[in-house]
């Protein structure tokens, strides 16, 4: 997919609270129809960046742009009303003492309720059936619903979600997830997710920025970021790769489970995805079954080599393995990183 019209882009955007710095160095563009993912772990800074993008708080410093209009820099700051945002808060915030079509319509004007987009959102969302319905009687679901049909009602320039599916189940969740990607595509809404969940910044979104202790350490394609990290950290972040320990010389890097090509020489870490290691039976195979974790669609097998050390492989349940098994194995990709230590 190509994007070739810039709606939002920020530059050195930093946020502290006193002492604690939230935001450093952050920066991101963000291209219209694209559904754009922020992934990091509870403290990283991602609800803080929505929130300046927003413009509900102010950068301590830096530049954000729409349409090449500054919105926020030293001199500028567009109030949040005239930045054409819509918000989609982890907690919904829909209005208790407002039926479903009054929460939709609270955002739009007299002439577009009069206009039929009040009745068109309804119906985009699926949401007829529950118009008169307060948000204490629906379910979790359609109460996500309901906050997206009012953040899309007066046709934003971006929708920001954030943590959108965290109160919802499993199923629900993936289901719903689906539901919101299909509906922003459709109406060709450019949207901003925040999210801890690997899955959904991986499944969901166009582009995927890594935010870790409150800076982008690596903005990519999901494909981009899940293939070739250009960090440990940022590999642990979309996923659970083994980080083995290696030494390469000329291009060559010895580690516990064999010799690999590298781009770097000296100390590395050295990561393989459990994917990526393929499992054979085999009576003569140096390495031993400690544990198979069956999840139907596939199976983590756990080996361990000749000095005890464990690995894990992730594969079809094809062949069920038990511990003691002895097995040989494949490994298809690695990736390798100068190491921490």
């Amino acid at each position: 997919m190509v994007f070739d019209d810039l709606i939002i882009r920020a530059r050195s955007l930093s946020k502290s609270y006193g002492e604690e710095v939230v935001l450093t160095d952050f920066n991101l563009d963000v291209w219209k129809g694209s559904i754009f993912g922020i992934l990091g772990v509870s403290g990283s800074g991602k609800t803080t960046a929505l929130r300046l993008l927003a413009g509900f708080e102010n950068p301590d410093s830096g530049i954000i742009e729409m349409h090449d209009k500054t919105v926020f820099s030293e001199e500028v700051n567009l109030p949040p009303e005239e930045r054409n945002i819509g918000m989609v808060f982890q907690d919904y915030a829909l209005f208790p003492h407002l039926n479903v079509e009054k929460n939709i319509a609270f955002g739009l004007s007299n002439e577009e309720i009069n206009n039929g987009r009040l009745n068109e959102v309804l119906e985009m969302c699926n949401l007829n059936q529950y118009k008169n319905k307060f948000p204490q009687d629906i379910s979790g679901g359609q109460q996500q619903r309901v906050a997206l049909a009012r953040a899309l009602a007066p046709k934003p320039d971006v929708i920001l979600l954030d943590e959108p599916f965290t109160s919802l189940d499993a199923q629900m969740a993936r289901q719903l997830r689906d539901e919101v990607v299909s509906l922003l595509n459709e109406t060709e809404t450019t949207a901003i997710i925040v999210t801890h969940d690997q899955e959904e910044a991986l499944s969901v979104c166009d582009i995927v920025s890594v935010l870790e202790e409150g800076k982008v350490i690596q903005s990519a394609t999901p494909q981009e970021i899940y293939l070739n990290p250009i960090s440990q950290n940022v590999a642990n972040s979309v996923g659970d790769p083994n980080i083995i320990k290696g030494f390469s010389t000329n291009g060559r890097v010895e580690t516990a489970l064999g010799t690999f090509v590298s781009a770097y020489d000296g100390a590395l870490d050295v990561s393989i995805r459990p994917e990526c290691i393929e499992v054979t039976l085999d009576s003569k195979g140096p390495y031993v079954v400690k544990e198979c974790i069956f999840y139907g669609h596939d199976q983590v097998i756990s080996f361990q080599n000749s000095v005890g050390q464990v690995f894990r492989s992730r594969s079809l349940p094809s062949t069920i393995f038990e511990p003691g098994d002895k097995i040989s194995i494949d490994i298809t990709e690695v990736t390798t990183f100068p190491s921490n230590t």
